[in-house]
């Protein structure tokens, strides 16, 4: 288990090795709050916090004027189990692709270090009560030595990180963007580096108007993959125009958003020389939405430069130039060994590991 952080960790712990111990089996009362408290040289109150939540969990019951009773003990197991906690289902076939080389990672990762992991779905847009029960149970029927939170939409739903924190669980965000989250260890990737280095190879290729094209700004990739934008321009002294950046407005699929943005661009009379595209899927609605209307200023964008995140050669996109591909393997062996370390208790580990996108010249 990760080293205890606070006195409700550490009076959380102490209780937590006696039940797991045995000298107690179900039915017997656990020592009182005061005794605890002069062991430990924890107030009481902390003491409290802690019993409340093993009760939450399941292993105790307190009564008032009756102490604390242990209802049940940990379920053993032999192997030491993962919980890894990712969105499903989602609209986007990309997610596919990214899911499963990453799960396999992880998977490959843990077997290794003689470790299982077990997946587990969770609502992709805004996580539910149900998700928290199911959670709870697994990690608990179990006994998980911690989790791994794969995405970066739910990195932005503190409700997790905190119910997480409740269980006393260790954990570990995969290319997560939660670089502000206190106490929140991380896997992540450099997206504002990438977009720089994808614009300013743009800007050597002699471009100088150069169109930004995302989909909705909904997640701190995103954001951050807009302001490398803005810095590879301004390191290039080349003035920033806020009409050149086009994301959709409606909640929709990458394809449809990319129609959308062809439309916008078009309806600006925008005449860019070449395009950064924030998510490759986009690029067939845009070449659908060209091909339909074929204006000049339509056909002329379908040809443009093109510099987007995680294309390979095969794809068929002949006006790609520059690709930054993110090391997914990567990320998922380098989490499951990041919660190894926390486990163990090693010390100093970084709360954050930064990984480099590779960028490829295509044509």
């Amino acid at each position: 288990m990760a080293k205890p952080n606070t006195k409700e960790d550490i009076a959380y712990q102490y209780v937590r090795e006696l039940i797991n111990g045995d000298e107690l089996q179900p039915g017997d009362l656990l020592p009182t709050e005061t005794q605890i408290s002069e062991t430990l040289g924890i107030n009481r109150m902390t003491i409290a916090k802690a019993l409340a939540s093993l009760k939450n969990e399941g292993y105790v019951e307190r009564r008032a004027g009756r102490g604390t009773t242990l209802i049940r003990k940990p379920a053993s197991s032999s192997s030491k189990i993962v919980l890894v906690i990712s969105p499903w289902p989602s609209w986007d076939i990309k997610d596919e692709w990214y899911f499963s080389r990453m799960l396999y990672a992880m998977q490959t990762t843990a077997i290794r270090n003689g470790m299982a992991t077990i997946n587990l779905a969770v609502h992709a847009e805004q996580i539910e009560d149900d998700d928290f029960a199911k959670i709870r149970d697994i990690y608990h029927a179990v006994e998980c030595q911690g989790a791994i939170v794969v995405d970066p939409y739910l990195a932005t739903h503190g409700k997790l990180q905190e119910f997480l924190a409740g269980l006393h669980c260790p954990t570990v965000w995969a290319g997560s963007s939660q670089k502000d989250a206190p106490n929140a260890y991380c896997v992540d990737i450099d997206d504002h580096q990438a977009a720089f280095d994808l614009t300013e190879k743009l800007i050597n290729s002699g471009a100088q108007q150069i169109a930004y094209i995302s989909f909705q700004f909904n997640t701190e990739a995103r954001r951050r993959r807009l302001d490398g934008y803005k810095a590879a321009l301004k390191k290039n002294d080349i003035p920033f125009d806020e009409r050149l950046v086009i994301c959709n407005s409606m909640p929709v699929c990458l394809k449809d958003a990319g129609r959308e943005c062809a439309g916008i661009y078009t309806a600006r009379n925008l005449a860019a020389d070449a395009v950064v595209l924030s998510d490759l899927l986009m690029l067939d609605g845009i070449i659908s939405f060209c091909d339909q209307l074929q204006t000049p200023p339509l056909l002329k964008l379908k040809q443009l430069p093109c510099a987007t995140f995680d294309y390979e050669k095969d794809q068929g996109h002949a006006n790609i130039q520059f690709s930054a591909t993110q090391p997914i393997e990567d990320i998922g062996a380098s989490t499951v060994q990041m919660l190894i370390d926390i486990c163990e208790g090693k010390p100093n580990i970084p709360k954050i590991q930064i990984l480099n996108h590779e960028i490829h010249t295509l044509n």
